[in-house]
């Protein structure tokens, strides 16, 4: 155990000082390795003293990036919940489009058959209604139809 210890602490500094190569490639991208470029690069050797001009990587905060997930998150979920509110609220604007439809088409319906139609006057008496007034509530009854079947 104590010469496995021994060996790396031997061996770990030689691999540190190890020699860095920086060159530019033919599509201009600058290119950092350990093993030499390819012959006729130009190239420059990075010695001990000399250090990489890459900047070191910045890492996000962990505190912040949680909670920029959660708060990413929470607005996620709202927008289903507005996005479902909206659905169901149209849903039901249709139903009751469907329903005001199949009304005013009934409603035409009755009157187009012919037959007796019942009516109640302003006391709550039962009247049948007369040819012409038929006649009359024909047109009325069509463009309610009309109106309440148009698409949304």
């Amino acid at each position: 155990m104590h010469r496995i210890a021994l060996i790396l602490m031997v061996l770990l500094p030689a691999v540190a000082h190890a020699q860095l190569y920086k060159w530019v490639d033919e599509n201009g991208h600058t290119q950092y390795s350990d093993r030499p470029p390819p012959a006729g690069v130009k190239s420059e050797m990075l010695s001990k003293g000399k250090q990489a001009t890459v900047p070191p990587p910045v890492a996000p905060k962990p505190g912040a990036t949680a909670a920029s997930k959660e708060l990413d998150l929470k607005k996620r979920q709202l927008t289903a919940e507005e996005k479902q509110k909206e659905e169901e609220q149209k849903a039901k604007e249709q139903a009751a489009h469907q329903e005001n439809c199949d009304i005013a088409r009934a409603r035409l319906k009755t009157l187009e058959d012919g037959g007796r139609i019942l009516k109640y006057d302003k006391v709550g008496e039962r009247q049948y209604m007369s040819d012409e007034e038929i006649e009359q509530q024909k047109g009325p009854a069509r463009a309610k139809a009309e109106e309440a079947c148009k698409p949304l």
